[in-house]
């Protein structure tokens, strides 16, 4: 049941603040010079929910919910002022993520965009947070008990995630060509050209896939027996 209300809770934070951007980010466009909505305080109430759609499509695709379900529903720490500052952190990675990928598509002016809009976003995102971890906490009467399996699987998937994360974001050094992703394995490689005009597309490397699930397994269940172990000997102690 926590688990239950742990999901409407991150809802919600995730529908406020996807509004709340949505309209921080339709001022932002407004200040580089695009026109105002005009007309009716509903057609501007669309305009902002448009606006807010479209920024959460692409905090969506590059997985900020993801990493904020993790904190958010599978591990939530007790402590109120410990998930929102997380979360301000992955709004700000995420977001510089999104900045620094459409880089070479975006004009001067969209570029200037991303310091107000990663400065404000991380207010709204952390009072959205607080509010949440508020309601939460007057909502779950019983304190929920610590999982040390979803504990465990979290913290796994989020230093996996920021690792390929980094991995994907690494320096160019020559020629784009078979350029490799993925850690500890290679899982996919860039497609390019062999002997200067036969292309070869990418490719999904299943070997190198499959080794990384089972890496992350592994370490998932290694983590979950040193936690539950650690937990037993704290019982111990007390």
């Amino acid at each position: 049941m926590v688990t239950v209300k742990r999901i409407v809770v991150w809802l919600l934070e995730r529908l406020l603040e996807a509004c709340i951007l949505g309209g921080l980010f339709m001022y932002l466009c407004v200040r580089t010079g695009a026109d105002l909505p005009r007309g009716t305080f509903t057609s501007l109430w669309n305009e902002v929910w448009v606006f807010g759609a479209v920024v959460a499509f692409l905090l969506f695709v590059h997985g900020y919910y993801i990493t904020t379900a993790i904190f958010g529903v599978l591990w939530r720490s007790p402590r109120l002022w410990v998930y929102p500052t997380i979360t301000v952190a992955l709004f700000a990675l995420h977001t510089h993520i999104i900045f620094l990928r459409g880089k070479p598509d975006l004009t001067h002016e969209a570029r200037a965009m991303e310091p107000p809009f990663i400065g404000c976003g991380a207010l709204i995102v952390f009072a959205c947070s607080c509010i949440g971890g508020e309601a939460l906490k007057k909502w779950t009467t019983v304190r929920p008990r610590e999982n040390p399996y979803l504990s465990a699987t979290g913290l796994t998937l989020l230093s996996f995630l920021l690792l390929n994360v980094a991995n994907y974001l690494r320096p160019v050094v020559g020629d784009l060509s078979f350029r490799t992703y993925g850690l500890p394995f290679t899982f996919y490689r860039d497609g390019g050209y062999v002997r200067e005009w036969v292309w070869r597309d990418g490719v999904l490397v299943w070997t190198g896939l499959i080794a990384d699930i089972a890496v992350v397994v592994a370490v998932i269940a290694l983590a979950s027996i040193v936690s539950k172990r650690i937990r037993v000997a704290r019982q111990v102690r007390q």
